[in-house]
Order: structure tokens, then C-alpha cells, then sequence
């Protein structure tokens, strides 16, 4: 590959990180924004704490994800092969989406069992941070 092919290939992975990683980490900033507001609204006893806990997984998740697009973005920018470390990240963030999934669905059935009273805030607040799992999918790509 010449050398401007090269640059456009590393301008094309930093690009697509820096998306990633800011993508992610406003991602985390919202959920404990809305995390923040509900506590603050409603306080946080009551049938609010397995609802908060939905968001605190997707929260979780969303730095965890911005973690792995930060790291790779780095590994890019100290010259790594930018094809391999974009293949290395779309995977990660696939490990990250399949967790949150499965995270919101256990903890939501369990939340559910635990305290019947609280499906409302569990369901809502699991909707909210399966959000994140779609805008995972959708970096991957």
C-alpha cells in the first residue's frame, strides 16, 4: 500500500474511533444524567432502586465500550494497523452489546421475582439502556 493510502486508511480508523469513543462515552453521560434525575425526582427508596440499577448496567456497559474505542484509537495513533485494531474493536463492542443484553435481561427478570411492585421502573429503565445495546450494533458496522 502507498503511503497516502496508508494515511487515508489511519485518518478512516482514527475517525471512526474518535465516533466511537465519543459516541460511547455521551452514551454513559446520559444514562447517569437520566440515572441522576429519576433519583433526584422520585428519591431513591421505593420501587425506583431496581429501575436505577437497569441504568447503572447500561451505564456500566457504555464505559466499558468507550474504554475499548479509546484504547484502540490510541493503539492507531501510535501506529498499529489500523484494519486489525478496527476488526479488534467492532468485536469487543459486540462482547459489550451481547453482555448488556444478557445484563438487562437477567437482572430485569430478577428484579421482577425480587419485586413485583417494580416492573414498571425495571421495564422502563431496561428500555432505556437497550438503547445503547442498538448504538453498539450500529458503531459496529
Amino acid at each position: 500500500m502507498s503511503s497516502t493510502g496508508e494515511d487515508l486508511a489511519v485518518a478512516r480508523a482514527v475517525r471512526a474511533l474518535r465516533t466511537t469513543l465519543m459516541v460511547c462515552a455521551g452514551a454513559c453521560l446520559a444514562l447517569g444524567a437520566m440515572g441522576l434525575a429519576i433519583a433526584l425526582l422520585t428519591g431513591t427508596g421505593g420501587p425506583v432502586l431496581p429501575g436505577l440499577t437497569m441504568l447503572a448496567a447500561g451505564q456500566s456497559v457504555a464505559l466499558a465500550a468507550a474504554a475499548v474505542a479509546g484504547l484502540g484509537l490510541r493503539r492507531v495513533l501510535r501506529g498499529a494497523e489500523p484494519h486489525a485494531v478496527t476488526t479488534a474493536v467492532r468485536a469487543r463492542l459486540g462482547t459489550c452489546e451481547r453482555v448488556l443484553a444478557a445484563a438487562l435481561v437477567l437482572g430485569g427478570a430478577g428484579w421482577v421475582a425480587l419485586r413485583p411492585g417494580a416492573v414498571v421502573a425495571v421495564v422502563a429503565c431496561a428500555l432505556v439502556s437497550a438503547q445503547l445495546a442498538v448504538v453498539l450494533h450500529l458503531l459496529r458496522r
